[in-house]
């Protein structure tokens, strides 16, 4: 049998970032890129001489690369690099800070601890001289390839040393990047030379050629886009974009390049006609574009891997068409797999190519960028490279050639009769044009060049400004601008890219010597981007596909998130869901016509979670395969099978058996419709309160192309309350729970106070409850009575076993365990150490490792925050010996801004390197190791604080860069509002306060308001005393409160101040203090009995808050009487009720805006309400009556508890039904 040949093309290309009128490099990728990758991919090749490929150099690529081995231009972010950083200026340093930090998540940041200590402080964190320069250094290191680093004396030293850098140390790094950037163009000329690659050419500045040519072509695929205002079409603009692309190439490279690589992929027949004119030999497109262009008379291993050929304009030019599935797996899947099994797998999947051709000469195209993708994998793809060119170079059945050899040899014989217009991403053309920024930017570009166009006729004499002024035009038609203008993607720096589109333009008057329109200063992007996922608003009933409650749907963009990468939309670009008591719903949203899809043979499969079938070998054989689903995150326990039909689809649902590679149907029916339906829950065995976790998968012929979501999965939970569980030892549950803080043992804010009082009124109702926390230093043992329970307990961390102590304490009733281990614990201070990796995995494997010991196996752990999150993932992974098999998890989330952030090295810690990155597919979130997120991925429920919250935290503007993974969770996610202790928060007995009250006689608040009064030294006067009892921060509303402050003191209000944080608003408080010393009392610090009293005195409490998960204050307020007046936010919006004088009810007043007005006039209308005696105290005694404590709330933590052993249950298969705890100790 002949040998399968392939063609590797690496797509090398970066935007043309250089502003020419100031020689100013405005980005940096061209420099970065220079020194990670494109001298990296060429001299790959030179350990491996069998293995041949091409590549693809965009001409303004190579220009910029020339360009900066002249020195001859400044690079923006390379001159603020190589300053002294003492002699940066406040903006240059706020720069610095703000562009050259990288996520903390990204793999080039995890190599260096310093890097990501400084890419994780907060923006307004002080930053020293020596930080800045630290900066400066590391940012352009990480973005050297590794290997090169490792191999080269200085910058391995440079590395090593980490931190405290010198001048003379940048002087090394930028001289070696000078030094590779030089190295670049030379390299690929020496394997062109010695004919190991071919080099081909794309037009100059990149841009969409069809686009270009008409814009109108964008109809071709989508026929409901919405174009442009003005008409673009100038077909002599693509012409030139050829031609100047072709001779910087040969000027360049020496040799005149026979392929092109069309922008994106993008081809018509239009493009036909513009390569036979340039005289190109072959050019490239994507698989679905030749689908598309056999128009549903698509054989793909008998079309794909033979080259065609296109004819119109008198001359012939071949195409080749790249396998999309080899080429998605290269650039988004196998940076989940060891570098020896992707090259394996990919050396596999070739080999099935070959089976199948026989006799035939086939040549498989792989074709993909061959910079982006690396920044995902470790060692940025050495390793996957080498071990994929090491299988090339020994293997004789499969051999690497290059398009035009093979071409020369195979001239293709198949004549393609019609050329789609398309590219790369879903045959269509809607990712450069369509939505509003895109057609902003096309009118602009179409208005300008119009506007020169007309000036050159008049002005012939200025025809070299003219000449420089369309140089800038064709920049502008490059595809990169209009990408990022897609809603589909967002880049971090799309002000950036806007700005210098326009830029651009203003550029064409500015050469002409005009004055460019107002409209080129103004910013095209004027929107957030949209979300690439929202989860459902409320059930839902829709009728048809058409039906307007679908807006009401969850849905998942496709493509969305991928930023520079993106993986095509395919046959999906939107699918949305939702339910209603009965049904789930479900809707794809697709390009092609239910007989387009029969023609193909896809199909589509939608995937529901639950436990597999223990036994059958199942009449249908899924698409997906073994290996592939973990990327789903659940087991499937049902597969629900859509068969597009020219007229409607049949549906069958089928039972997944264990192999979970078959299932058997259990019930078919026919739809009209083949992309909308709904499956009652009864079918899938969901019961009220049951969790479904969803993914789509795309098959066709039997075979998966993709997955929707590409990992993780869709969720919503069936309505209603879920049936009762077995619950093991009779009707009380065992609860341990993890925390790293506990009142009033270690108390460093609010969790202190909710895991001690919440495990209080657990135990309280008769459940086997009890604690587990480090033995910090501040822990006494002889002042807290503790004594040793379990000694010399060895706990892994890494490779070694470091020994423990567990002592146990009480608080009251409840046993409290200490974890002692004094090399880690023994230490000033509870957090901020920099092996606080280490800490924190060792506690988690000592509270497993000690239940043995302690012959205690708690029915459900209860973790607390981030801590302690690694436990769930613990258990599902190292634990699961039947002695922990049983043990369910539940994560609380109080603070989503500390997540534990590390680099690899802790899963060694935590002996979880075996399984390695969890890989969901989200950026910033699949290359670094996030304890809260690993807890938020494995445990059985997770919950916040406020339902409010848990539904913010599920937006960008909330969940701290974690939304995206808690949308994926949503049906596990809940919200369960704090309580406080009524034992310690009680006015009736609270020994801090002078004078008790209750709701039923509150008349000695009055008392207490005077003596707070007198204690402060406050003017005794019939106005409102107000209280802030807070952390001063900007998230507190301080900034609010900042404002308002004028206005507040010239209404007389009196206002008491306890707390402490920022300087510059205790500074401000102090300042109102000494100017109005009888109206403004501050207390800096916190003095917990101070804080009581002014609770028990105050009128009103403020909290303003940006945003708060809980909150405590105002629920303590009530408690004591005390009016709040509070931003409808989180755990503030669920517990306090706007005051309506109308219909009576409320329990406070709320305002809406992050606004200093309207929270001043929230305050203005407590103030009016004060003014009136019976009204406030009718709100006095209103609030007192809410009930805040902790016995609602624990109820709700049961039910809690309970899902979560279902939840665990079910995902083991067991599934029996008993009658649940009782709700109180008996």
């Amino acid at each position: 049998m002949k040998p399968l040949q392939v063609a590797f093309i690496w797509h090398m290309h970066q935007p043309y970032y250089k502003d020419d009128l100031t020689s100013t490099y405005l980005l940096p990728w061209v420099r970065l890129r220079s020194a990670k990758d494109y001298y990296k991919m060429p001299a790959l090749l030179d350990g491996y001489p069998k293995v041949r490929a091409t590549f693809n150099l965009v001409p303004a690529l190579l220009a910029q690369i020339e360009d900066y081995g002249k020195e001859e231009s400044v690079d923006l972010f390379l001159n603020l690099s190589q300053r002294a950083a003492g002699d940066l200026s406040s903006e240059e340093r706020d720069f610095v800070l703000r562009w050259m930090r990288e996520s903390p998540r990204a793999l080039r940041v995890q190599q260096s601890p310093r890097y990501v200590e400084l890419a994780s402080r907060p923006i307004d964190a002080q930053f020293t001289i020596a930080d800045i320069r630290d900066l400066q250094v590391w940012f352009n290191l990480a973005w050297c390839d590794p290997v090169w680093v490792e191999n080269d004396p200085d910058l391995a030293e440079l590395k090593r040393k980490d931190r405290d850098f010198t001048d003379e140390d940048k002087g090394i790094l930028f001289a070696a990047q000078l030094e590779r950037i030089r190295s670049v163009i030379p390299k690929y000329r020496e394997l062109a030379e010695r004919e190991q690659a071919e080099l081909t050419f794309s037009p100059y500045y990149h841009p969409i050629l069809p686009l270009i040519c008409h814009v109108d072509s964008a109809r071709s695929a989508n026929p409901q886009i919405q174009l442009p205002e003005r008409h673009f079409s100038h077909r002599e603009d693509a012409e030139r974009q050829i031609e100047l692309g072709m001779g910087l190439f040969e000027r360049m490279l020496g040799r005149r390049p026979k392929g092109m690589w069309p922008s994106e992929m993008a081809v018509g027949e239009a493009v036909i006609g513009l390569a036979e004119k340039a005289k190109v030999d072959w050019m490239i497109s994507d698989e679905e574009v030749l689908a598309r262009s056999l128009e549903g008379h698509f054989d793909r291993d008998d079309n794909l891997y033979q080259p065609k050929r296109v004819a119109r304009e008198g001359g012939t030019v071949s195409m080749v068409f790249r396998d999309s599935q080899l080429s998605n797996v290269i650039g988004f899947d196998y940076q989940r797999l060891s570098s020896v099994d992707a090259a394996r797998d990919l050396i596999g999947r070739l080999r099935r190519i070959r089976d199948v051709q026989g006799d035939r000469d086939f040549l498989a195209v792989i074709a993909l960028d061959g910079e982006n993708a690396w920044e995902f994998y470790p060692r940025d793809g050495h390793d996957f490279l080498n071990s994929l060119y090491t299988e090339l170079e020994s293997t004789s059945d499969i051999v690497t050639t290059t398009v035009s050899d093979f071409l020369a040899e195979h001239p293709p014989q198949q004549l393609l009769h019609h050329l789609h217009t398309g590219s790369w991403i879903g045959a269509s053309l809607d990712t450069w044009i369509g939505d509003p920024e895109h057609n902003i930017a096309w009118d602009l570009l179409a208005e300008t060049r119009e506007w020169l166009d007309g000036q050159s006729q008049q002005r012939p004499k200025d025809s070299q400004q003219a000449a420089l002024a369309w140089r800038e035009i064709l920049i502008t038609e490059g595809s990169d601008w209009f990408w990022w203008f897609s809603r589909k993607h967002d880049s971090g720096m799309d002000p950036i890219w806007d700005n210098q589109f326009r830029l651009h333009l203003r550029n064409v008057y500015k050469l002409m010597g005009a004055r460019a329109p107002a409209r080129l200063f103004q910013p095209i992007i004027k929107r957030a981007p949209a979300p690439e996922r929202g989860i459902p608003a409320t059930l839902i009933s829709p009728q048809s596909r058409q039906d307007p409650v679908w807006t009401k749907a969850g849905y998942y963009l496709v493509g969305s998130g991928f930023g520079a990468l993106h993986r095509p939309a395919g046959v999906v670009e939107r699918v949305m869901y939702g339910n209603d008591e009965e049904k789930m719903y479900f809707r794809i949203d697709s390009p092609r016509s239910g007989a387009e899809l029969e023609s193909q043979n896809i199909e589509f499969w939608l995937y529901c979670s639950g436990p597999p079938a223990i036994d059958g070998k199942g009449n249908l054989e899924l698409p997906l395969p073994a290996a592939a689903l973990g990327e789903l995150g659940f087991d499937p326990a049902y597969v629900i099978r859509i068969t597009p039909r020219t007229q409607g689809a049949t549906v069958t649902v089928a039972r997944v058996v264990d192999s979970q590679t078959r299932a058997t149907a259990e019930s078919s029916w026919d739809t009209e419709d083949p992309f909308a339906v709904g499956i009652p829950f009864q079918e899938l065995a969901k019961r009220p309160g049951d969790a479904v976790e969803i993914a789509l998968v795309v098959s066709r012929e039997g075979r998966d192309i993709e997955v929707v979501p590409p990992s993780g999965a869709l969720g919503l939970r069936v309505p209603g309350q879920a049936a009762p569980v077995e619950v093991p030892h009779a009707q009380h549950l065992k609860v341990l729970v993890a925390t790293a803080e506990l009142a009033p043992f270690a108390k460093l804010g609010g969790v202190s106070d909710v895991a001690a009082s919440l495990s209080k009124e657990l135990r309280r109702l008769g459940h086997d409850v009890r604690v587990v926390l480090p033995r910090y230093r501040q822990i006494d043992i002889g002042r807290y009575g503790l004594k040793p329970v379990v000694t010399d307990l060895f706990v892994p961390l890494g490779t070694d076993k470091l020994p423990a102590t567990i002592f146990e304490g009480r608080l009251g009733e409840m046993v409290v365990y200490f974890v002692d281990c004094p090399a880690l614990y023994d230490r000033d201070g509870m957090f901020g150490f920099g092996d606080d990796d280490a800490r924190s995995v060792y506690f988690c494997r000592a509270a497993l490792e000690m239940l043995p010991a302690l012959d205690f196996f708690p029915d459900i752990i209860h973790v607390h925050d981030w801590y302690g999150a690694l436990i769930p993932n613990l258990l599902d992974r190292v634990y699961d010996a039947e002695l922990y098999e049983d043990i369910a998890t539940t994560l609380t989330i109080h603070n989503l801004s500390a997540q534990g952030v590390f680099g690899f090295g802790a899963l060694g810690l935590a002996g979880l390197q075996e399984w390695g990155l969890i890989k969901l597919g989200i950026p910033g979130l699949d290359n670094v190791v996030n304890f809260l997120g690993r807890g938020i991925h494995f445990a059985d429920v997770v919950n916040t604080v406020s339902e409010r919250y848990a539904k913010e935290i599920q937006t960008q503007e909330y969940g701290e860069g974690l939304d995206e993974l808690l949308r994926r969770n949503t049906q596990k996610l809940h919200g369960i509002l704090n309580g406080i202790d009524y034992e310690i928060f009680d006015p009736q007995r609270d020994p801090n306060i002078p004078h008790h009250y209750s709701a039923d006689a509150p008349q000695n608040k009055a008392l207490c308001r005077a003596s707070l009064r007198t204690e402060l030294g406050l003017e005794d006067v019939n106005k409102p005393v107000c209280a802030i009892v807070s952390r001063f921060y900007d998230v507190k509303g301080m900034d609010l409160i900042e404002q308002a402050m004028p206005e507040l003191v010239e209404l007389g209000l009196q206002i008491v101040v306890i707390g402490t944080g920022d300087r510059r608003y205790e500074d401000m408080f102090r300042r109102w203090a000494g100017e109005a010393p009888r109206q403004v009392a501050v207390a800096l610090g916190f003095d917990s009995a101070l804080a009581q009293r002014i609770y028990a005195g105050a009128d009103m409490l403020w909290m303003p808050s940006r945003f708060e998960p809980g909150g405590l204050a105002q629920l303590i307020a009530l408690r004591y009487g005390t009016i709040p007046v509070v931003r409808a936010t989180g755990g503030l919006a669920d517990t306090i009720r706007d005051y309506d004088p109308v219909a009576q009810s409320g329990n406070g007043f709320r305002f809406g805006a992050y606004d200093a007005w309207q929270f001043f006039a929230a305050v203005v209308r407590a103030a009016e309400n004060f003014r009136h005696p019976a009204v406030w105290a009718w709100l006095v005694q209103h609030a007192m009556k809410e009930d805040v404590s902790w016995s609602s709330s624990a109820q709700k933590y049961l039910q809690l508890y309970l899902a979560a052993i279902a939840s665990r249950r079910e995902r083991r298969g067991l599934t029996t039904v008993v009658p649940s705890p009782a709700p109180v100790g008996e």
